[in-house]
Parts: C-alpha cells; structure tokens; sequence
C-alpha cells in the first residue's frame, strides 16, 4: 500500500510541472509600451512584448580579475568592440571592419574609464530634463552598416553595461541599428525606472515592435553581461548568461537597413535615448 501510495504523489507532482509553467508564462505575457524611436519620438518598447521569467537555478556570474574576450555565440562574428584603444582616434572593432566616430552635442562628452584591465565608456551624466535640447547628449556612431543586416537569419547582439540605480531613465539605448517607423531595426535598450533591459526588433515593411524584456533589473551599479539573440521565431534577451526574457516574433520576419550602427543612443537629437552609465564589448554577431 505505501507503494503505491508513492506513485500516486509522484504522478501528481509530474502532472503539476506544466500548469505551473503555463501560469507563470500567462503572467508575463503582456507588457505596456512607448511609441516609436524616429528622431524626435519617445523610447520604443511595444505592444506584442512576450517576456518570460528568469530560469531559476542558474549560478549568478563571477567578475574576473582580468578582461578577457568573451566567447562568441554560434555562427560568424560580424564585428566587436573592446575599446581598449581609447577614443583619441576612430574606435575601431576588432576586425577593422567598422570605424566609430564620436559625436556630441550640448556640452556632451565620452571618456575611457578601467575594466578588467583594459577600457570602457562611460556616457554623460543623466539629464533631469529628460528630451530636453540643454541636454548633453553623446555616442559613437559608424557609417553605413549594410554588412550587419540579419535579414532573416538568426543572430544576436549585446554588449556589457554598468548602471547605477540614480542612472535610469525614460529612455537609455546601449545599441541600436534601425528604426521602428518606415525602417527596420534592432536595439538593446535599458528603458525605464526599473532599469530592466530589452531587446528590439522591427522587420521591413511591417511597424510592429517586438520587445524581449528582461524580468530583473540591472540598475544595481554592477557590471552585467546582456545578450539579444533571434533564432527563428523567438526573441530572447539573456542577463549574465541566465535567460531572462522571450517574446514571439514571425519567422519571416526581416530585418534590412541602410542606418549605421550606434551604441550610447540612437542620435545627437534632443530626444535620442541616451544611455547613461559605462557600456563595454560590444558585439554583433550573424550566422554563417
């Protein structure tokens, strides 16, 4: 009898597991959101975000004593940015493949700062007037980047971020190609209060937004590693290697632009979503 008692509760321990799961995916699936990120417009976020909660059990990641080139995800590296050269020159990735310039405005400025023996950048200070034209506003900006387009290939970008929790805002982008209105793009943004980070996606031809956010913030004055990936018809951002965040999006879904690629904001404008905070290697990478 005690027997079978046993299997009875393991049998109704197993068939609990997916009405769990399914309650926990129901209760991310819906997410509010800003409006497009032409120039002139507020932070994208959208209406069709699916995001999912953090894989529990995952160890928390380690800082290392010494910087060391991250492992590149599957597929061919497109380009990545170390920024251990400073920024006296153009900030060149490690391919040679696509220059940065430094562009500011209104008293805006970058500087290198220490990280894990070699550099980051650190962007201007938060601007209490957020979209206001006396704010100072800089980032590094390439020409055009036709070679990073995914199209409809899988592939993922990111990058590593240090915030701190006085350091969120209505709008703060660490990297974006594209735009969300007559365009295509793909972003990673760190937007809101709660500092809790999102990728984006837009596909040509198509205004809807897709948004993968992130369930834990990142505000905490830490460095953290943030990763975008698009495989098929899912988009996923990861914290420190723990997935944190999923959002369905078409498979035909593709992304073609002619924008350059630009990391700290989306522009000089007034409104440009200006990422406060130091960002470090930053990488795209497409599949082969």
């Amino acid at each position: 009898m005690r027997t079978l008692a046993l299997r009875r509760r393991f049998v109704l321990s197993v068939a609990l597991v997916p009405v769990v799961a399914a309650a926990a995916w129901i209760a991310h699936r819906s997410i509010g959101g800003g409006g497009p990120d032409a120039a002139g417009a507020g932070p994208s976020a959208g209406p069709h975000a699916v995001a999912s909660a953090k894989v529990p059990g995952a160890p928390a990641a380690q800082p290392s004593e010494v910087k060391t080139p991250s492992a590149a995800p599957k597929g061919s590296a497109a380009l990545r940015y170390s920024f251990d050269g400073g920024l006296a020159a153009p900030v060149v990735d490690a391919g040679g493949r696509l220059p940065l310039k430094v562009r500011k405005v209104a008293g805006g400025e970058l500087s290198a700062v220490p990280h894990e023996g070699g550099l980051a950048v650190r962007f201007p200070p938060r601007c209490e007037h957020y979209g206001a034209e006396s704010c100072a506003r800089a980032i590094l900006q390439s020409g055009p980047a036709d070679f990073l387009n995914p199209g409809q290939a899988d592939f993922s970008f990111g990058a590593s971020v240090l915030v701190k929790p006085s350091e969120t805002s209505k709008g703060a982008n660490v990297m974006q190609k594209g735009f969300s209105v007559g365009d295509s793009q793909f972003k990673l943004q760190v937007d809101g209060a709660a500092g809790r980070p999102s990728c984006v996606i837009v596909g040509t031809g198509d205004s809807t937004i897709y948004v993968a956010l992130a369930s834990r913030s990142v505000a905490d004055g830490r460095w953290h590693r943030i990763e975008c990936s698009r495989g098929g018809a899912l988009l996923t951002v990861a914290v420190d290697g723990v997935v944190a965040g999923q959002a369905a999006i078409p498979p035909s879904l593709s992304i073609m632009n002619t924008d350059p690629l630009c990391i700290g904001g989306k522009g000089t404008s007034a409104n440009n979503d200006q990422f406060v905070g130091v960002i470090d290697d930053v990488f795209v990478t497409r599949s082969a």
